[in-house]
């Protein structure tokens, strides 16, 4: 079954939680590793690789390096990161004008653990062209 908003849908991992709250969409196993947050925004024009980069600049910045990546319909960068005892990577993708902010975390115990279905998950998001 397909998970989202009215402009992008996911498949969200076999046996994981999806819900929407006030700010985003969120997706867990169970019992819950880490957790797989998505949240959209739009332009008025189609969103660059600048805009990206623009918006990625504090974790650019602090060193991170923008790894380029192709997830489903929607392309982008991504950053991961430790802060404390915690794991994140970041996604920002965009398709037309459509941009998503993607993140997973998890203590930094469990890095890697839930790589392949996050991938795997995130490889199956699409614009349902509604924006």
């Amino acid at each position: 079954m397909r998970f989202g908003e009215d402009t992008w849908s996911i498949q969200p991992p076999p046996g994981w939680s999806a819900w929407h709250d006030e700010d985003c969409a969120a997706m867990e196993a169970d019992p819950a590793v880490g957790a797989l947050q998505l949240s959209a925004a739009f332009k008025d024009t189609d969103v660059s690789h600048e805009d990206l980069l623009d918006l990625a600049s504090e974790l650019i910045e602090e060193g991170a390096l923008p790894i380029e990546v192709v997830a489903g319909e929607f392309e982008g960068i991504t950053f991961c990161y430790g802060e404390g005892d915690s794991h994140w990577q970041h996604w920002y993708l965009r398709n037309g004008d459509q941009l998503l902010f993607v993140t997973y975390n998890c203590l930094a115990e469990f890095r890697g653990v839930e790589d392949a279905v996050v991938g795997a998950a995130l490889n199956t998001l699409s614009s349902t062209g509604s924006g």
